[in-house]
């Protein structure tokens, strides 16, 4: 159901939003809900590539998910996952690429059009290649994929997951509008490879929640939660075995609780400092029973998400400066430069709590700080994409419908703004019509809707292909371009009109353009003679027997293009003759439109409000049609997008 929100995001990611268990299920559920909160609709592709949605489906996840986000797809993977290099050391950039994901997305970007698309880790950069041109591409890296082999290597760790090398890795960042570094330090690395794309950092956090506090009867609580992986493991390893010399020595009344699948992996003995709780199902609930967090990771890839719960939970935090690249440091605490001088700070404060107070203050500083920098980075995301949205583009409800003559007309500015305005947005006031499929490029809205959207996204001009120009505000600055007259109190600029007589004004534009009517009626010719507005002037009725001949004369009132449907739906064919008793002032829209129909399958057409009473053609022959109409039109945005106003 169309939810009218004012921008539309895709969202491809390997991993599911829920349960929120998981440090990049984190990241993205942040980024999605923030980006909701700006007013984007949020469509999450999930390729479900983790491992509890391998051999079952889980139902629950998926009714959360759904829940969380307007659309939600799944897509199954139709190959083996997480393969090893087939060719050298690295993976090539699209080897983990699936074809069922690719399937997906191209029937998900012909059916309907997105503002931004936002695909998540390198190795599934190739989504963006299906975006529409008009849609913003942003890549979220979420880590630094290249030279990921050799930092392991130095530090004892084998290969793991995915890696490449750095002319791969621009292939993938170079498919972006924008790169999303997870830190500072790797937009430096980006930057540096040589990618064409704008790049720049979107930290991570988690909303703040204040955790509660245990009383100290039995010492100070330390915690460390961490995923089973090899990087975790061999950092908690090396700070136990740092660490614990330095608390046997000074007896620290300390323990070190240690969650999360990392417990696996952990095997503590003895040590009478270091407690393993393994899985904890509340994250909550394990900040709220210790006294402070540690982050002992002086090696590791992309920002430590660990950082980021910490903070959100307002807990004092004691952190290798490694660790913290990314965040802004409020406390000494924060950047310690080896594990032994974590140990030594741990042990003080186990002696002397009341240094928590001033650490959890430094928390609360951090978040803060962080929180603010994401959003700067979210709202620049919103104001890119708004600036490339310079035009809407109001359709009449019958657009698509082929056998009305207001979709011809729409279509012909539809042609022409696609020329100009790659990244015009369409529009129809009301409900799609059941029954029948819509262009996917157009947004059905209310007009309340409509008048919130212009509100937001502030275009620089507002076209309206409409009979029927809504009942909405307009932005001062906002110029309106219109086919019809508009007459309303809300559109403060003031409309001119060009009548169809007014061919000889250079400014004039065909409404009809190079689009061909397949209508019925476009395809003979009647033995009969139409005469728009009055012949009751005895000069007139003899001006029209005479050119009329034997042929049958008919009087047509055109008060909408619905007439003129009508008209042909009854003569199934276009007259010999028209004849115009109307001056060029006294013509309405959709007097003109037949008129320009009549003369785009050369009907001849007499005015007799001219004194010469001549064969009336525009000084744009027949034949040179087509050829003066993109001309006129570029001429028309030279001339006047910078002044007021106007129709055309």
């Amino acid at each position: 159901m169309e939810k009218n929100k004012a921008l539309r995001a895709l969202v491809v990611a390997p991993t599911p939003t829920w349960p929120l268990n998981y440090g990049n299920r984190k990241r993205i559920y942040s980024v999605c809900s923030k980006l909701q909160s700006l007013g984007f609709e949020i469509h999450y592709v999930h390729y479900a590539s983790e491992g509890d949605w391998r051999d079952y489906i889980p139902v629950e996840t998926r009714k959360k998910m759904d829940e969380q986000w307007d659309l939600v797809d799944h897509v199954w993977p139709s190959k083996p996952l997480h393969d090893w290099p087939k060719e050298g050391d690295d993976h090539h950039i699209d080897e983990w690429w699936d074809w069922a994901l690719e399937n997906h997305l191209s029937k998900i970007f012909a059916s309907r059009e997105y503002d931004v698309c936002i695909v998540n880790y390198t190795w599934l950069s190739k989504a963006l290649e299906f975006a529409q041109e008009k849609t913003y591409k942003v890549l979220d890296t979420h880590d630094k994929f290249s030279g990921r082999r050799e930092l392991l290597a130095n530090q004892g760790i084998g290969k793991e997951f995915f890696h490449t090398t750095e002319d791969q890795e621009v292939l993938a960042l170079d498919r972006a509008d924008l790169v999303w570094a997870i830190k500072e330090e790797e937009e430096a690395d980006f930057k540096n490879m040589g990618t064409k794309a704008k790049v720049s950092t979107l930290l991570h956090i988690d909303d703040r929640r204040e955790a509660s506090t245990p009383n100290f009867e039995n010492g100070v609580t330390f915690g460390f939660i961490g995923a089973n992986n090899n990087i975790n493991r061999v950092n908690i390893l090396r700070f136990m075995e740092r660490a614990t010399p330095i608390f046997k020595t000074y007896c620290a009344p300390l323990t070190v609780e240690i969650a999360g699948s990392i417990c696996n992996e952990i095997e503590v003995g003895d040590n009478p400092f270091f407690k393993t709780v393994g899985y904890v199902n509340s994250i909550n609930q394990f900040y709220d029973e210790i006294h402070a967090a540690i982050i002992p990771m002086e090696f590791s890839t992309g920002l430590k998400i660990k950082v980021a719960e910490a903070l959100s939970q307002t807990k004092p935090m004691f952190s290798h400066k490694h660790a913290m690249e990314g965040f802004t440091s409020c406390h000494d605490f924060h950047e310690f430069k080896s594990f032994e001088e974590m140990a030594l700070a741990m042990t003080d404060c186990s002696y002397a709590s009341d240094e928590l107070v001033y650490l959890l203050d430094a928390s609360a500083k951090s978040h803060k700080v962080t929180e603010q920098k994401i959003w700067d980075e979210l709202s620049e995301l919103k104001e890119d994409i708004l600036k490339r949205k310079q035009v809407f583009v109001l359709l009449p409800k019958e657009y698509g419908e082929k056998n009305k003559v207001a979709h011809y007309v729409a279509q012909a500015k539809v042609d022409l703004c696609n020329w100009n305005f790659k990244d015009a947005s369409y529009f129809v006031i009301g409900k799609p019509s059941e029954g029948r499929s819509h262009p996917s490029f157009i947004r059905f809205v209310e007009e309340i809707d409509l008048e919130k959207i212009i509100k937001d996204q502030r275009p620089n001009t507002v076209l309206n292909l409409s009979e029927n120009f809504p009942d909405i505000e307009v932005e001062p600055n906002t110029l309106v371009i219109s086919l019809v007259p508009i007459i309303s109190d809300k559109v403060e600029s003031k409309l001119t009109y060009k009548s169809y007589n007014s061919v000889l004004d250079k400014l004039y534009f065909p409404s009809l353009g190079h689009i061909h009517l397949d209508l019925e009626a476009t395809k003979q010719n009647i033995e009969e003679c139409w005469i728009i507005g009055s012949s009751n002037s005895p000069f007139s009725h003899q001006f029209i027997s005479l050119l009329a001949g034997s042929t049958k004369v008919r009087n047509i009132e055109i008060v909408s293009l619905k007439d003129i449907d009508n008209l042909f739906t009854v003569s199934s064919g276009l007259p010999k003759i028209i004849v115009n008793t109307k001056s060029d002032c006294e013509l309405s829209y959709s007097e003109q439109i037949m008129l320009e129909i009549a003369e785009k399958y050369d009907v001849e057409i007499r005015n007799i409000t001219h004194s010469q009473l001549l064969y009336l053609k525009r000084s744009n022959e027949k034949g040179n049609y087509e050829k003066q109409f993109f001309p006129s039109w570029e001429n028309f945005l030279q001339n006047n997008f910078s002044q007021s106003s106007q129709n055309f």
